[in-house]
């Protein structure tokens, strides 16, 4: 439980500096001011259309995954690499947002 207050002066622009850097992250500033504190990672909101973006992303992916599956059985010129190799790049960008 939270019951305690730390207070700071800041100039005009280093709050607004500060409530933007919040927003952008989607949490509070008191939560933005323990982040930094604590050197928690802070990661901003996305907007809707990079959120459309990584569910595509996402799809591709599964997509990849099946077309490896199926040249698992008999494997044609490298294309069962090429498609694993694509998959695991989506996968990493898709674990930036989590």
């Amino acid at each position: 439980m939270k019951n305690y207050f730390i207070k700071f002066r800041v100039s005009k622009v280093e709050y607004l500096i500060i409530k933007k850097k919040a927003e952008d992250s989607g949490i509070s500033i008191s939560e933005l001011m323990r982040a930094l504190a604590f050197n928690y990672k802070l990661s901003s909101k996305l907007t809707p259309e990079e959120i459309e973006c990584y569910q595509l992303l996402s799809k591709y992916g599964d997509n990849f995954r099946r077309i490896s599956n199926l040249f698992k059985l008999g494997d044609t010129t490298g294309v069962k690499e090429e498609a694993l190799v694509t998959s695991k790049l989506i996968r990493e960008h898709l674990m930036k947002i989590k």
